[in-house]
C-alpha cells in the first residue's frame, strides 16, 4: 500500500487532455508535449503511462487495484521512458520491460529492456489510456543510468519480476498477486532504478523493487509538495482515459 500523500490535494499540473475525433495516440502525445511547453530536456525527463484493455492488460490493471483506496482497477498496464530530441517527438524512442519478451536479443543480455519506436503506442484501440508525465531531472542522466541497468542485473533482476507477473496474469497454479508479494511491475522497476541513480525518487512512498504504473501515477498526482521541496519543481502531465471497467461504485465513471 502506498504511504500517505505528502501534498495537500491533487497536483493541478496533471491535467486531462481530451482526445480529438479520430486522433491517433501519436497525435495526442504531440499535442500533450506542446501543451507542456516542450520541456527543457536538461531539466526534464518524460514518461508515458499506457493502459490496454486485452486480457493481459486487464490482469495487470486489476492487480494494481490493491494500491488504490477505492480498489478499482488501475488505468495503466505499462509504463515507458520516453527519449526525445530537442526538436520534439519526431524520431522518439520508448523503453520498457514487456511481459511478453521478443526472441532476440536474448532477454538476459539486456535485463529485459526493449527499445521501441514511439509508433509502438500509436494505436488508440490497443492503448486507449495515455498519460505523458514530465519529472524534474535531466533526461541524459536518466538514459545513461538506464543503459547501466540493462547490463547490471545485480541492481534489480527484471527477469524475476517478469516471471512473477506472467505467472499471475496467466493464472499459473496458485500464484498470488505480485503487488501483495512486494514484487513490482518490471517496467516501473526499471524506471525506479534509473531515476533513483539519477538522484530523483520517482515514488517516495515505495521501494524501487515494488513499484507499479499506478504508484508512479499516484505520486505524480498527489506528491507535488515533496517534489517542490526536494527538486524545486513539480511533475507536469497530460492524460486521457478512453477505457474503464463497468463497475458500479456509486460515482461518475469519469472520476479520476
Amino acid at each position: 500500500m502506498l504511504k500517505n500523500r505528502s501534498g495537500s490535494g491533487r497536483n493541478p499540473e496533471i491535467v486531462e487532455q481530451e482526445r480529438r475525433r479520430s486522433e491517433s495516440n501519436d497525435g495526442w502525445l504531440e499535442r500533450a508535449f506542446k501543451d507542456l511547453g516542450q520541456p527543457d530536456l536538461k531539466k526534464t525527463t518524460l514518461l508515458v503511462l499506457a493502459g490496454g484493455k486485452d486480457q493481459l492488460a486487464t490482469r495487470v490493471r486489476i492487480a494494481q487495484s490493491a494500491l488504490r483506496n477505492d480498489r478499482l482497477p488501475s488505468y495503466w498496464s505499462d509504463c515507458f521512458l520516453l527519449k526525445i530530441k530537442d526538436d520534439g517527438l519526431s524520431g522518439a524512442k520508448v523503453f520498457h520491460v514487456p511481459l511478453i519478451q521478443p526472441a532476440r536479443p536474448f532477454a538476459t543480455e539486456r535485463n529485459g529492456v526493449v527499445e521501441e519506436d514511439l509508433a509502438f503506442l500509436s494505436n488508440k484501440d490497443e492503448w486507449p489510456n495515455l498519460a505523458l508525465l514530465a519529472f524534474p531531472v535531466d533526461q541524459r542522466d536518466v538514459v545513461s543510468k538506464l543503459k547501466r541497468f540493462m547490463i547490471d542485473r545485480n541492481s534489480l533482476d527484471a527477469l524475476e519480476h517478469i516471471l512473477k507477473w506472467l505467472a499471475y496474469a496467466w493464472g499459473v497454479s496458485r500464484t498470488p498477486n505480485p503487488v501483495h508479494e512486494d514484487m513490482g511491475f518490471p517496467s516501473a522497476c526499471m524506471l525506479e532504478v534509473a531515476f533513483s541513480a539519477a538522484q530523483l525518487d520517482l515514488t517516495p512512498g515505495l521501494a524501487s523493487k515494488v513499484s507499479c504504473p499506478e504508484a508512479i501515477w499516484s505520486t505524480a498526482c498527489y506528491w507535488q509538495k515533496y517534489y517542490e521541496q526536494s527538486r524545486g519543481a513539480v511533475p507536469l502531465g497530460r492524460y486521457v482515459i478512453g477505457h474503464t471497467y463497468d463497475i458500479d461504485d456509486g460515482r461518475p465513471k469519469r472520476g479520476k
